[in-house]
């Protein structure tokens, strides 16, 4: 609610219920239904891991459009790895050339 700057009214707006069940909710006295977190997921683009406490920290909110993609960080690890095989050999090339002189 913070990181979009929303009030009670208008979170309760968002998600089809009224204030009064999102104040208790708030409160911990009652809990989300499954249609209200699927709504927050979907129309705040909340990354669900973060919503339900298994990933990132409290404070800084993940948003699925901040997530990267696993064929891109397959991409970015395949070239990590390049770059490691072709650090590799400068650095053979260079002990040779030391040892020649």
């Amino acid at each position: 609610m913070k990181a979009h700057h929303l009030n009670t009214g208008e979170l309760a707006q968002i998600v089809h219920l009224s204030p009064s069940k999102i104040s208790k909710v708030l409160s911990g006295d009652q809990k989300l239904t499954t249609s209200a977190v699927g709504i927050i997921i979907k129309e705040l683009g909340i990354y669900p891991n973060w919503l339900f406490g298994y990933e990132g920290e409290p404070e800084t909110v993940m948003y699925m459009k901040d997530l990267v993609h696993k064929n891109e960080v397959e991409k970015l690890e395949a070239k990590i790895r390049e770059l490691k095989d072709e650090l590799g050999e400068v650095y053979k090339q260079l002990a040779e050339e030391r040892r020649a002189k």
